[in-house]
């Protein structure tokens, strides 16, 4: 019988969200393109001896179709479970216990004792370098007598790193499931959805996530410190949202959810420091590459919290992936911010790098929007029917430019009247004038379009490729 291996189980799992080509799976899963061919030809023998569909190729896209219920009995199996759950799975027992039996999870995850004492001795060497200390207590098992700040946060993470997987994947432990189970996450989850609503206070599967975890680490250590120097009782209405909804939970968590919850309202950035540092340091030869200085605050925390989320995925190992496209110009800004990456030796996955690339593509619109002031429509007077309302249309998503609307005909017969007067000519007759930029349709929409990608194009033009 063919034994399923982490390799193959990451393969999996990224199957069981989409298609992809070998190219994005060698990038996903970090590995040669003959190693993932091998992998894929041992994952369909497996399948083919449960009798399930096996992995095909089209087109250059491979694809894997189950249906639900195959999908879910693959992943329930005990057998499905990476090195890196294994790891998370003893690391969150021992600390959430504060004490375990290597002998009994031997035979409870059905591994070898040499494999079990391997994955222990490398949480006993994160352990000890964060500053934690344990004890062997003789016939019985190891004893967590002291837990640093460090590993604190580790356990937060490998908790959050847990729930971020619950809501998109099948593929998640059911041996940590077991451990929390007394925590009634769904029931907490509803208390959450409550409140967020009632605050009418938007939120991320990051943010619910964290909150779940606290829960965990409030009764495990204590939780964390979440205070800073606010005028506290000016939020009252929203501490008494927060009781009334967790009432039946500690005072410590409703506490700590408070806090959280007004730095939330601050806008503050909820990441570790080493997070956010990693980040931070992206974010400025981001504005320097791309000629972004004085940066509109509002678009830098967007990427900022994009960039941060995207390093904790790729540094926790969560496949939430997608098969994703990229145009030619795309693939410039791609190639700057891999280079940016590897200057600081970062890396993360394919389809985070393509949405940190759009979200810069936009700031880089919205940045170099005052390039642009007065823009000339020359349309076909049969076409346009009421010019007001294009205009009030254009106006209304964008106030920043002056629009004039004029039949083309004005135009070609005497084109010098035109020049020097607009920074920007669009039109619907593509053999008017090669400066002229052509439009297909005459909706608000298709003309912005074409306004943003002027603005776009003549940016790109600029950057530092270095």
């Amino acid at each position: 019988m063919i034994q399923i291996n982490t390799t193959n189980i990451n393969i999996l799992t990224l199957f069981s969200q989409g298609d992809f080509s070998l190219e994005e799976l060698s990038l996903y899963l970090n590995l040669e393109k003959k190693s993932i061919y091998k992998n894929i030809n041992s994952i369909n023998s497996f399948l083919k001896d449960e009798n399930l569909p096996l992995i095909t190729l089209n087109e250059g896209i491979y694809s894997l179709k189950l249906s639900k219920s195959q999908w879910e009995n693959l992943f329930r199996r005990k057998d499905f479970i990476t090195s890196d759950e294994i790891v998370d799975y003893l690391y969150l027992k021992f600390i959430h216990n504060g004490f375990i039996n290597l002998e009994s999870e031997k035979e409870r995850l059905n591994i070898s004792r040499s494999s079990i004492i391997r994955y222990f001795n490398d949480i006993k060497k994160t352990l000890e370098t964060n500053g934690s200390q344990y004890e062997y207590i003789v016939g019985r098992g190891l004893k967590l007598t002291f837990l640093s700040q460090t590993d604190k946060n580790i356990f937060s993470k490998k908790l959050i790193k847990f729930f971020i997987k619950c809501d998109f994947s099948l593929n998640h432990s059911i041996f940590i499931i077991d451990l929390i189970e007394d925590y009634n996450i769904n029931k907490l989850l509803n208390h959450l959805y409550r409140i967020f609503k009632a605050l009418n206070l938007p939120t991320t599967h990051f943010i619910i996530s964290f909150l779940c975890s606290l829960n965990i680490c409030i009764k495990v250590f204590g939780g964390f410190n979440f205070k800073k120097d606010y005028e506290y009782k000016d939020f009252s209405d929203i501490e008494n949202i927060i009781k009334s909804n967790l009432k039946d939970y500690d005072a410590l968590y409703q506490q700590q959810i408070f806090y959280f919850i007004i730095s939330l309202k601050r806008d503050e950035i909820n990441f570790e420091p080493s997070t956010l540092e990693k980040a931070f340091k992206t974010i400025e030869e981001v504005k320097e590459k791309f000629n972004l200085n004085n940066l509109n605050p509002f678009l830098e925390k967007m990427l900022l919290k994009k960039i941060c989320f995207s390093i904790f995925k790729y540094e926790n190992h969560i496949f939430k992936v997608k098969s994703s496209t990229i145009t030619n110009k795309e693939k410039t800004l791609l190639n700057i911010l891999d280079n940016i990456l590897k200057k600081y030796n970062l890396n993360l996955f394919f389809c985070d790098k393509i949405s940190i690339i759009q979200i810069i593509v936009k700031i880089i619109i919205e940045h170099n929007k005052d390039s642009l002031k007065n823009i000339l429509l020359l349309f076909n007077e049969v076409i346009i029917l009421d010019d007001n309302h294009l205009k009030d249309s254009l106006y209304n998503h964008n106030k920043k430019f002056n629009f004039h609307i004029e039949p083309t005909f004005f135009y070609k017969l005497n084109p010098e009247n035109y020049e020097n007067k607009y920074d920007l000519i669009l039109s619907d007759e593509p053999s008017l004038n090669s400066k002229t930029i052509v439009v297909n349709s005459f909706n608000s929409m298709q003309v912005l379009s074409a306004i943003y990608g002027y603005i776009f194009d003549k940016a790109l033009e600029n950057f530092s490729y270095k």
